[in-house]
């Protein structure tokens, strides 16, 4: 079979929201493994601008089923991307309200708290895509993992931001030795295109057809489709022309005790400005490549 009929609904679905560029590859294998897995709760661990989390919803509403996305965030800022302007989380939240009111749910707490809110065994999917360093992420992996049901797939991205593809920067990014402790573990995918997608799956019982979905994507041609798919979004980001949200610095007048906010290694206002420097040189290197 071709791609397009292996993968039907990375093939049918296009993503209706795009706010920037930074996860956007990855929206046809959210649209596949959504569509395949039909999830019953998804959870968002950094939802920022809502490019990935709107693309949950929608693959949700595709697939008929009664899924809901929850998106974890205090939307003020990390050591990546410095502060945020309290619009961000505004436009989020009227997005969220007009498009999915049934389907969709922002959570403004920091991540460890808002986990209390979640039974043990009750998330399907989550996606871990707040502070990247080492420690932030092994301690989201480790706090949310009780969370996961039978089923349970985790996502991590930007497991192949390097030195190469992105700078000195990168060596604050710790997503890539995370997954790699991790992954021999658990049934496991992973793509580098986009800065790197790692798809776990830890659930004891998980569903038949995500994990031919795993076997699938490790050929060749498999990740040449999603790649292909994934620079098609990122052209058309780039036709649209939108202009990126402009962040404040982030220094301690700005930390909390959130793993999406505070640095876990003790990091502050020098590395946000490297880490800022590391989005722009990846932006630079986007358009270039859809150019």
């Amino acid at each position: 079979m071709s791609p397009e009929q292996t993968f039907p609904s990375a093939a049918r679905l296009f993503p209706e929201r795009l706010k920037s560029p930074w996860w956007i590859g990855h929206i046809p294998f959210a649209f596949e493994l959504i569509g395949r897995m039909q999830p019953r709760t998804v959870v968002e661990l950094g939802t920022y601008s809502g490019s990935s989390f709107a693309a949950f919803c929608q693959a949700v509403e595709a697939s008929g089923g009664n899924g809901h996305v929850y998106g974890v965030d205090l939307w003020q800022g990390d050591v990546h991307m410095g502060s945020f302007d309290e619009e961000l989380y505004q436009e989020m939240a009227a997005f969220t309200s007009t498009r999915y009111p049934n389907i969709s749910t922002l959570i403004r707490k920091d991540f460890n708290e808002a986990a209390a809110s979640f039974a043990e065994g009750s998330v399907d999917l989550l996606h871990i895509d707040g502070t990247h360093t080492f420690e932030a992420v092994t301690n989201d992996f480790e706090t949310w993992l009780p969370k996961m049901s039978d089923r349970g797939v985790v996502l991590f991205h930007d497991i192949n931001v390097t030195e190469q593809n992105a700078g000195p920067a990168a060596l604050k990014f710790g997503v890539r030795r995370v997954f790699d402790s991790l992954k021999a573990n658990y049934a496991h995918a992973e793509f580098d295109h986009c800065f790197g997608l790692g798809v776990l799956v830890v659930g004891n019982a998980p569903d038949a057809s995500v994990m031919r979905l795993i076997d699938e994507v490790k050929a060749d041609a498999a990740k040449a489709f999603f790649a292909e798919k994934g620079d098609a979004v990122s052209k058309h980001f780039e036709s649209l022309g939108i202009a990126l949200p402009q962040h404040g610095s982030y220094g301690a007048e700005s930390e909390s005790t959130s793993s999406s906010v505070t640095p876990h290694d003790g990091q502050s206002a020098p590395v946000a400005q490297s880490h800022r420097s590391l989005l722009r040189r990846v932006f630079d290197r986007l358009r270039r490549m859809v150019a």
